[in-house]
């Protein structure tokens, strides 16, 4: 089943981008309110916060430790993040590792 469809109607920020692949204003709506995801990298974000309040800037619903390999990931795969196969996320993760490691 397809349930990425659909026009996202919502007012976002205007100086929003996409904090994976840096695409301008390119969400669509999922199946559950407040929910979508990027057009091109498929990052998942909502548009409500915490205490469930409406929000025109995304926020994003990966976890802190997928964002910078998320990022990488992009740029090195060229394709939708939750296209990675577990192969490619272990590989980007610890990657992500050893930059950690170097800089401290």
């Amino acid at each position: 089943m397809e349930y990425w469809s659909g026009i996202m109607n919502w007012e976002i920020d205007e100086n929003w981008k996409c904090e994976i692949c840096g695409a301008a204003k390119s969400l669509i709506w999922g199946l559950p309110h407040a929910l979508c995801r990027c057009c091109q990298c498929h990052a998942p974000y909502r548009m409500r916060d915490t205490a469930g309040n409406v929000t025109t800037k995304p926020i994003h619903q990966l976890k802190e430790e997928y964002i910078e390999p998320a990022k990488k990931g992009w740029q090195k795969y060229k394709k939708p993040i939750d296209e990675f196969s577990d192969v490619e996320w272990d590989i980007l993760k610890n990657d992500n590792q050893e930059e950690i490691k170097n800089d401290a």
